[in-house]
């Protein structure tokens, strides 16, 4: 029946850490390197911005620069993949849409984070000597994609 559901577990077979991004952006020691699952929303891509999604939140102190990346796109390669179900097509389908896009949807995977943003000063994650994730290192956390669930994608009016 948990199969049947869409309970999944993360690495150490324990089920993924629920959390919000402002609680990922203030304690990412207590979620690196684990699995976890959050709400985030963007534009035409996958880098979060948390005011763009969904659910209310209030304001938070610090902040992250959040990616969310594919397994294949990560060396080494995480222990797990990348679950390819009909909320990962209507992802792909928003992802490969030919305007903007809002984008929507609860994330799972292992998060990674090298920095967060403090009273206007980007400081070091613990012992991370990562430079920042992407492409010109200009994010500061990942999230290395293992399933995602709720969608929601509405395309945006062009300016």
């Amino acid at each position: 029946m948990l199969i049947g559901s869409g309970f999944v577990r993360g690495q150490d077979g324990t089920a993924p850490t629920e959390a919000t991004l402002c609680s990922l952006y203030q304690f990412p020691e207590r979620y690196t390197g684990k699995m976890i699952r959050v709400r985030g929303g963007s534009v035409s891509g996958l880098a979060i911005e948390d005011l763009r999604h969904d659910s209310q939140q209030e304001a938070c102190p610090t902040y992250m620069r959040i990616i969310v990346v594919f397994p294949d796109q990560v060396r080494p390669s995480p222990s797990f993949e990348l679950i390819r179900d009909d909320a990962y097509k209507k992802l792909y389908d928003a992802l490969h849409y030919g305007g903007p896009i809002h984008i929507d949807a609860t994330y799972e995977g292992r998060f990674d984070a090298a920095f967060a943003w403090r009273d206007n000063k980007r400081t070091r994650v613990g012992d991370n000597t990562e430079k920042g994730y992407g492409k010109h290192h200009e994010y500061d956390g990942r999230i290395v994609l293992r399933q995602v669930s709720d969608v929601w994608a509405r395309p945006l009016p062009r300016k």
